[in-house]
């Protein structure tokens, strides 16, 4: 195949071949001054893209590569120098200061009309230079046709104390990362009829002769161009090149921002499929992992939620960007075909939360880019503002908002919630957002830690409704992501409970006790048990608010409660472990309670299967099995399974 490098570099060129023996040069005209793009990363795509049809066009059979390098300090681009002092002032802007490296990677075939964009960051961070430093520098030249004046090559350890990112990418081709682009542009391809989708992931799923292929983006029912991008013992993956035929179960997805966020991944999948998709997936899962017949199980259709859309009553959105350019999102889609780099993707709306969320993000997003201070890098572990939580209580309108950032700086967050006040109402008690609280989060992981929790304005908690009972959420305490559909498991549950004539009922991981406090009408006592305090007390206090006395919680490990309290007499044990399910230890204790009755709650069907296999093991019968959709729009769902000996 005719390769040609768009780029005169010599430095590229040297890159290129070590993986690309034979190429030629082609330099392409060009003029990147015509680009009116300001923001740096989409100026270096816009750039290598242009480079790469220029040369294309001249020669429709080759594959070209181009590539462009821009070195961005702050939100500033530092191009090529065009004179001695410019290249002085540049290099004056880099002492002591951290910077980013971006290149683009284009690859075109104009004669098939193909493209293929990437893009790497490194991150220099520049020694401070003495003003002698710089002129002996500036007195070689070696400046000239540079970006940010300099060759990383040139000035190793003198000018740069540390680099963090692809050496290669900073020099001006990254070409690990270009080996793999075309590794994945060039391997034939295969036309992949997508027969299913393998959950819980989001991957389609088809054949090449024998071979399984995962392919993810595609739909349920596409037929696909794809390009094998890596092969696995058992099976491979494929890169979607084009949709030959779309499937007739697609959809137009809600969301502006889907395909990049990472918040959903089905919308564009008709939501009658979903459900079914999900359903044929938990029946899978029971058979072929936890090996449970299912014959003579009663077993109901999957549930859908009440409303497909703006269900979810918590969200946690990531800040990004840099000092004074601060924005809002979630972490893009992880990938099997890509290095995850928990770069987030900006939302100006959320189509699964709440349509406040239009409101709600510009005035903190305002906020942390008047601070002057820049958003917290997972990967490099730098910045100060983290995340923004908001929990919705769906029947009441109410929101609670937590700031969450590293600690360190003082910020005025009784102006902040003022804001809130006036633009997105509820402090005042007029509109929704009701409680505003801010976190001090040091932890490196990129989970909210509430211990360092501050109470800011407004109330202290949201008021929910579910099924007749009024319930508290506060920032750290579970309730069940999409409340309408709680209240139709919850109905269910308490139907169950009544039908088996209940008396005393046991409930494990019960969060806030809002599964034990519906059932407390049905039954004459009911003990909750949970790890976490903030769930405990949460629990007790939604106890008092709706004048229930047959109900008392217990913190406290599950195993260890089980073990050193006196609980003994139950007829009904109701189950609502974390994803991981039942942990050994607690398998074996509750198995000793000899309970008669078992209503299982899961978000996890793998964990679900195994702990059903080991209760029927050990003398239970599974007697009826459902599933709620909890999450539209995702891989995920609720299962229930009711159980007796």
């Amino acid at each position: 195949m005719d390769i040609i490098l768009a780029s005169q570099s010599p430095r590229r060129k040297e890159l290129l071949r070590r993986i690309v023996p034979e190429f030629r040069v082609v330099p392409s005209g060009f003029d990147e001054d015509s680009l009116e793009e300001k923001d740096p990363l989409r100026f270096a795509i816009a750039a290598a893209e242009a480079k790469a049809r220029d040369v294309g066009e001249k020669f429709p059979s080759a594959l070209v590569i181009a590539a462009d390098t821009v070195v961005n300090l702050g939100q500033e681009i530092l191009g090529k120098p065009k004179d001695v002092a410019e290249a002085r002032e540049m290099l004056g802007k880099l002492s002591g200061s951290r910077h980013r490296v971006i290149t683009a990677v284009t690859l075109f075939r104009r004669d098939e009309e193909r493209m293929a964009t990437r893009y790497a960051i490194s991150r220099v961070t520049f020694r401070v230079l003495t003003p002698e430093q710089i002129e002996a520098y500036l007195e070689t030249g070696e400046y000239l046709d540079k970006a940010g004046s300099y060759a990383v090559q040139e000035i190793g350890d003198t000018f740069i104390e540390r680099l963090d990112g692809d050496y290669d990418n900073v020099v001006g081709l990254p070409v690990k990362f270009v080996k793999r682009m075309l590794d994945e542009f060039l391997p034939p391809e295969h036309s992949v009829t997508i027969t299913d989708i393998a959950l819980p992931h989001d991957w389609g799923v088809g054949r090449i002769d024998r071979a399984v292929i995962f392919v993810p983006g595609a739909v349920l029912g596409d037929k696909v161009r794809v390009a094998v991008a890596r092969a696995e013992r058992r099976h491979l993956f494929g890169r979607v090149l084009r949709v030959e035929e779309k499937s007739p179960w697609r959809a137009a997805p809600e969301c502006p921002h889907f395909g990049v966020c990472g918040g959903c991944s089905f919308q564009d999948l008709a939501y009658a499929k979903q459900l079914e998709i999900k359903e044929n997936y938990l029946v899978r899962t029971l058979e072929r992992i936890g090996r449970v017949r299912l014959d003579g199980v009663e077993r109901a259709p999957i549930v859908p939620s009440p409303t497909p859309y703006f269900y979810r009553n918590k969200m946690e959105y990531a800040f990004t960007g840099p000092a004074g350019q601060v924005r809002l999102g979630l972490r893009e889609r992880a990938s099997p075909l890509d290095h995850y780099k928990k770069s987030t993707a900006v939302l100006e709306v959320c189509p699964i939360f709440s349509p406040a969320a239009a409101k709600i993000f510009p005035v903190f997003a305002e906020f942390a880019s008047s601070t002057g201070l820049a958003a917290y890098d997972p990967m490099a572990r730098t910045g100060f503002f983290r995340n923004l939580v908001l929990r919705e209580a769906k029947a009441t309108g109410e929101i609670l908002a937590v700031l969450v950032t590293r600690s360190g700086e003082r910020l005025d967050l009784d102006g902040l919630a003022a804001r809130l006040a006036a633009e997105a109402p509820g402090l005042n008690g007029e509109g929704r957002v009701r409680s505003f609280w801010s976190v001090e989060n040091d932890r490196v992981s990129d989970i909210v830690d509430y211990a360092g929790k501050k109470h800011i304005f407004g109330e202290r908690a949201i008021e929910e409704r579910l099924g007749g009972l009024r319930l508290k959420i506060h920032p750290e305490s579970f309730f069940q992501p999409n409340p309408a559909g709680a209240a139709v498991l919850y109905a269910g549950i308490v139907d169950e409970a009544r039908r088996l004539g209940a008396r005393r009922a046991l409930g494990l991981y019960c969060g806030s006790g809002s599964i034990e406090l519906s059932l407390a009408p049905a039954v004459a006592e009911v003990v909750g048990v949970d790890s976490e305090p903030a769930n405990i007390l949460a629990a007790g206090e939604n106890a008092r608010l709706n004048d229930i006395a047959n109900c008392r919680f217990i913190q406290g490990r599950v195993e260890a409660v089980l073990r050193e309290a006196a609980l003994g007499g139950f007829d009904l044990l109701v189950i609502d472990p974390p994803r991981s399910g039942i942990s050994g230890k607690g398998m074996k204790i509750i198995l000793g309670l000899d309970i008669p009755n078992m209503i299982y709650v899961s978000c996890n069907p793998g964990a679900f299967s195994r702990d059903v296999r080991l209760l029927v093991d050990h003398g239970y019968r599974l007697r009826k099995l459902g599933c709620f959709d909890f999450f539209p729009q995702t891989p995920h769902l609720e299962t229930i399974g009711v159980l007796a000996k």
